[in-house]
């Protein structure tokens, strides 16, 4: 399955460009679990997981939202 890494602002709610409107995002890749996807996030990121696939990159710093290709096409 494909992972991507939704772009989540300091209020937790999800990011979008200015101009397209378009959900901002950072393709993970494939891997064989969420949980696998959001180990590598973790890493590659340098943030922690927080609970569900959210990872937090500091206190009121924001983070990220990690999902399927299907969840990713929902939001």
């Amino acid at each position: 399955m494909n992972y991507l890494a939704v772009f989540l602002g300091a209020d937790g709610g999800i990011t979008r460009n200015a101009t397209t409107e378009e959900v901002m995002n950072l393709q993970l890749g494939e891997f064989e679990s969420l949980e696998l996807a959001i180990q590598n996030a973790c890493e590659v990121l340098e943030c922690t997981h927080a609970k569900n696939g959210v990872l937090l990159k500091g206190e009121n710093s924001g983070g990220f939202l990690i999902c399927d290709t299907q969840e990713f096409a929902e939001l």
